[in-house]
């Protein structure tokens, strides 16, 4: 094939360029006919792919989008405010349940206070309040115990003793008493005596509320003598 087209280089130029224009021009349309052909192929691959099938998948997880959405839409519209102050209002009604059954015990009155114009805490309740290490606690929690009563605006010094007790109460649940808890939850039975008999009494966080009341009370006078 070489020695032919040398030949023809040589006797006829033009006509041997035409030859080789022709023979890559055959090669150029045959391979643009291998790629076309191969697009066409693609094409109908891509056109025969099952979307139909796809369309269906895409409507079932839109429509669980939906529900979905739907049930967020439904939760953000509870009226979840009614239901903080319902909460709020069983609270309260079981902080009067705990004072009531703390300032009207005659048990905890009887042991660990006594009266002497006005009430102290017995040399019981003073043990106790040491032991609990009431003092510090009262120092370390005294803005938030001294605000809970001077929002009540208490009048008489009365006034001061009853919030005193019924703000401890009110914030049993909070963490200030974590420490305390476990006091209690560890401590052993105490003799005490009930109508002139020594009886084994367990310490509750009641107790607990009652004893730091009455310095609770003085520190907050300390600080208001005008209600002397």
């Amino acid at each position: 094939m070489e020695p032919i087209l040398d030949y023809l280089v040589e006797k006829w130029p033009i006509f041997a360029m035409l030859v080789v224009s022709v023979i890559v021009t055959a090669i150029v349309v045959w391979l643009l006919s291998e790629w076309y052909h191969r697009f066409v192929n693609t094409e109908k691959k891509v056109d025969n792919l099952p979307c139909s099938k796809h369309d269906e998948m895409f409507d079932k997880i839109n429509e669980k989008l939906n529900v979905i959405s739907s049930i967020k839409e439904k939760v953000d519209s509870l009226p979840c405010s009614k239901h903080d102050e319902m909460f709020d209002k069983i609270n309260e009604k079981l902080n009067v349940i705990r004072t009531a059954l703390t300032i009207e015990n005659p048990k905890l009155a009887n042991y660990l206070s006594q009266k002497n114009s006005p009430r102290e805490l017995s040399e019981d309740g003073k043990k106790l309040f040491a032991d609990i290490k009431g003092e510090e606690f009262l120092n370390k929690n005294k803005d938030i115990l001294i605000k809970g009563i001077e929002d009540k605006n208490p009048k008489t010094p009365l006034d001061v003793e009853e919030w005193s007790l019924k703000v401890l109460l009110h914030l049993i649940d909070d963490d200030i008493y974590i420490e305390m808890k476990n006091w209690v939850y560890n401590s052993s039975p105490r003799k005490i005596l009930i109508d002139g008999i020594e009886k084994s009494y367990d310490i509750t966080m009641l107790d607990v509320c009652f004893v730091l009341s009455l310095p609770l009370r003085n520190m907050y006078l300390e600080l208001h003598k005008e209600l002397l």
